[in-house]
Order: C-alpha cells, then structure tokens, then sequence
C-alpha cells in the first residue's frame, strides 16, 4: 500500500512539472515559475552602471514556433529598481512550453554591453529562434562598483560567430530529427543520473556533464569584439572540476536564405503576397509575408527608436506614407523598417532597417487644416532586393477608377481594443468605402473634398493611432494595388479611436501625377 501511494504521489507530481533544458549559463540565468506571470526566464546582473546597460538574449526552440512563445525581455519587478537598488539587477522574460513536448525554450546565448556571458548549441533545423533585448541608460555616478562580469564557467562559444540577423526559423539540410535530447544532473556523491523532468525551483538545477564524443574547447572572442567600457571586461573562463561539453554541428557553408531573393534580372512584379506559411497568434492567422510592402515609421527619439506610422514599398528604394508623419523632419532623424513583423524584436529574421535619404511631403500639405493631400515620399538611402517578406505593391492607376470598388483592407501595427499604444503583431481589417454623401454625414463637410476618401465600418473595427500612413488596399485578381492612404480618424473625449465613425484617407488616384513625378 505505501509502495502504490508512493508512485501516486510521483506520478501528480510529475504532472506538475514542466520539461526544462539544459541551461548552460546557470551563474546569471534561470527557469523560474511566478504565481502571478506564469513560467519565466530570469536574467540577474551584478548591478547596472553608468550609461549604457544592454541585455542580449536569444533563445531557441525545436520546430515553427509561435512568435509570442517568447514573451519582451524587461526589467523585475521594474526599470527604477534595476536603476536604484544598488544591488543586483533583474530581468524577466516570460516563455511558454512546446505544446507537443513541454519543453520551454533554451537560452543559447547572453550578452551584456557585448560582451558574450554564455552560450549553448542550438537545436537542429528546423529550429525557432527568438532574439530579446532590453537597455537602459545610467546616469550620474554608479550606485557601487560593479564587480567585472566573465562568461559563466560552463558554455561553449559557436565558431566563427555570425550576426544574430539569422532569427526566428531557419530551414537548411536534413529534415527534422524526431529525437529529443536527455540532460544530466550531477548526484551528490557524484555519479551522473538522467533527469528528464524536473520539479520547478527558485533556482533551475545546475548543469552537469554530459557525454560527448568529443569536448568543444572554448575561444576568446575576436580582439574587435571586446567591449569598450572600463567597468566590464573580458576575462578567461575559469575551468571547472566538472565541465559540460556540448557537440556542435558544422553548419553548412552558407546558410540560404528562405525568403528566396530576386535576382536583378527578374521582373518586378507588383501587388503579390508572400508565401511563408502562417504564423498563429491567439487563435487567429496573421500570416508574415502576405503584405510585403508593409513598412514601419520609426522617429528617432533622444536614445531609442520610436514606431510612429505604417507605410507602403512602391519600388525598391521608395516608400510612402502620410506627410504627417514625418512633416518638417529630418531624414537623419527616420527609419524605415522592411520586412517585419513582430515589432517587439529588433532582429527579425529577414527584417531590415533603412537610413532616409530624402524626406518628400505633398506642397499642399498642412497641418492647420484637415488636409486632403497628406501623403509623403520617402526616398531609402540603398535598394532593397525583393523576396517573400519584402515587396511592393501595386500604385493605383487611372484605369483602375473605371472599376467600382466596394471595400479595401488595411493593415498595421495600431492602437488595438484594448488601447495598446501599438500591437506587437499586425492587424488586418476590411473597410466599407463610403461615397461622398455618406461621408459628411459623419465629417464636417470642409474636412471631405474630391481628393478624400471615406471608409470604415462603423462597428468598431478599423484602422487607428500608429496606422496613420499605411494603405488602403484593393484587390485585384491575384494583385494588391494602392487606394488611399490612412490620414485621419476621430478620437473621443479618453483619446481612442471613435471607429463608430468613418476614417478619412488620402485618394491617391487624385494624386498620381505627382507620385509619378518623384517617383524614382
């Protein structure tokens, strides 16, 4: 009978647990189970010092995972404790398990400033990889000396390092291994145990031993990657009694790129969707790629980068967008991001960031009245190759007004319902097209004019803050082509978006001559 309760009370405790891997950089990192956020990661840092703090974290899954498996890495339990507690500073990151497995993502990589603290292998293709980074400035003078950080004394360094642009999934080679790695605890007495499950802790097991055909002996890091603070340098690592090897894969020579590129001899072809397969977010397809020439307004802002509007790609180095979102700028203060996403990662895989070399709104542009010429252009200092996440879309043209055109969609990272500054992920919404008449029943009649249009549905849904810029969108047969551009919705007295109105936007078929004009 004791025997039977035994093995009952193991197996609900079993039930109980979740599956976590190998943790290679258990000095700074561990897996920590909050009653009030759920499973997290958690980052612990001798204390932060004056000016520049960055926290590099990259962690890495088996399969196609979804986006928000990996939650933004912040500050615990908030930024002015990391900055004034004068003792260790501490950074959480919220991780969901496989739903096939179990198993929560793996830490294969952290960094401080730049300098590499650990790392581990990553798990053969196909394979997830999520990137997350937090900074903070300092200033003033250092609440206590920081004691100098070295790389964790069990890690292994990836030879020949690459940027971390390679994130999120990557396919390349063999097709998936179905097999799943054991892990190793080390006993008391010190024999090595298999431990596959592991109860949650304050602090993740230790990790120990594991065999291997052959130990990867780890590298300095080249001379130009060193950090140049004073405060944090790089030391050796100090070997252990017990170390834990882990056996790399050579990776291919070059690694393909997935969002098959152009070539400059290929026709551009406008208006076409992507086709990556899609991602999945609260039950609802947001697939990537399917608007390629969705593009993200950045302002720079003191030390941070600000997302202000949506934009569209109309050629390779050309995007546009309201005027008044970058209205009296300059072009050293703007970027444009291609190719994303998930804003909330900065090294989305086949994302790119752009400089402005010109900045280009409508003559007839202002901001003291509702204006019916709100559209910019915005020149990109260097080309973009197309692939299946970065594309233009189609201009309209005058043959298109021959054809009646009921609704548009459009799509951007905007105020959601919840009024969420921005969404981490885009939203796609269809728009009635209203006619003039019906317009000004909801508008007064000097905001609407023959270069405006009306849309919506008025029942909540809709484009709002943060969308301005971003198009509205046709479809064509198998084309996309470009309508209007979002310029201007109503707010209520709380400061939201009142979708039970219409939106007005920028007619772009009153307005192509010049578009063609500067188009270049």
């Amino acid at each position: 009978m004791g025997l039977k309760l035994a093995i009952i009370v193991t197996l609900i405790a079993l039930a109980r647990c979740q599956l976590l891997p190998e943790n290679a950089c258990s000095d700074y990192f561990l897996y920590v189970n909050d009653g009030y956020e759920g499973l997290q990661g958690e980052v612990t840092l001798p204390s932060v010092v004056r000016g520049r703090n960055r926290i590099d974290v990259r962690l890495t899954q088996r399969g196609d995972q979804d986006p928000a498996s990996v939650g933004t890495l912040r500050p615990y339990p908030d930024e002015e404790a990391a900055r004034s507690s004068g003792g260790p500073a501490k950074f959480r990151i919220s991780l969901r398990p496989d739903p096939s497995t179990g198993l929560l993502p793996k830490l294969s990589r952290l960094s401080y400033n730049d300098l590499l603290l650990c790392s581990a292998s990553e798990y053969g293709p196909p394979n997830s990889f999520f990137n997350r980074f937090y900074e903070i400035h300092v200033s003033g003078q250092s609440l206590r000396p920081q004691r100098p950080l070295r790389p964790s004394s069990v890690f292994d360094l990836f030879p020949g390092e690459q940027s971390d642009l390679e994130v999120k999934t990557l396919y390349y080679g063999n097709p998936a291994q179905n097999s799943f790695p054991s892990w190793t605890s080390v006993s008391p007495g010190g024999a090595v145990s298999p431990v596959w499950r592991q109860t949650w802790q304050t602090v993740a097991p230790a990790p120990a031993p594991a065999p291997a055909p052959a130990p990867v002996p780890a590298r300095r890091p080249p001379a130009t990657a060193a950090p140049t603070s004073s405060t944090v340098f790089w030391q050796p690592p100090v070997t252990p009694q017990a170390t834990t090897t882990t056996t790399i894969a050579t990776p291919p020579t070059r690694l393909p790129n997935r969002f098959n590129p152009q070539s400059a001899s290929t026709p551009v072809e406008c208006g076409r969707e992507g086709r990556l397969s899609p991602f999945i977010h609260r039950g609802k397809e947001f697939p990537r790629g399917q608007y390629p020439w969705l593009s993200a307004v950045y302002h720079k802002e003191s030390l941070s980068l600000a997302f202000k509007c949506g934009g569209s790609l109309i050629s390779t180095s050309m995007v546009i967008t309201a005027a008044h979102c970058v209205y009296k700028m300059q072009e050293d203060r703007v970027l444009i991001g291609l190719g994303r996403y998930d804003l909330d990662d900065y090294n989305e895989d086949g994302a790119e960031m752009h400089n402005v070399r010109r900045l280009l709104w409508h003559p007839e542009f202002s901001t003291r009245v509702v204006s019916d010429a709100d559209i910019a252009l915005v020149s990109l200092q260097r080309p973009v190759t197309f692939n299946d996440v970065i594309g233009p879309i189609c201009l309209w043209t005058e043959q298109e007004s021959e054809t009646v055109t009921k609704s548009g969609f459009i799509a951007g990272w905007g105020t959601d319902e919840f009024g969420n500054s921005k969404t981490q992920y885009p939203r796609v919404v269809e728009a009635q097209i209203a006619s003039a008449t019906d317009c000004i029943s909801t508008w007064k009649a000097s905001a609407v004019t023959e270069r405006t249009l009306c849309a919506g549905n008025r029942d909540g849904s809709g484009p709002c803050l943060g969308d301005s810029g971003g198009g509205l969108m046709i479809r064509r047969d198998t084309h996309w082509v470009l309508r209007g551009i979002v310029s201007l919705g109503e707010r209520g007295t709380s400061g939201r978006c009142q979708l039970s109105q219409y939106v007005l936007y920028c007619d772009l078929s009153k307005h192509l001559t010049w578009i063609n004009e500067n188009l270049r």
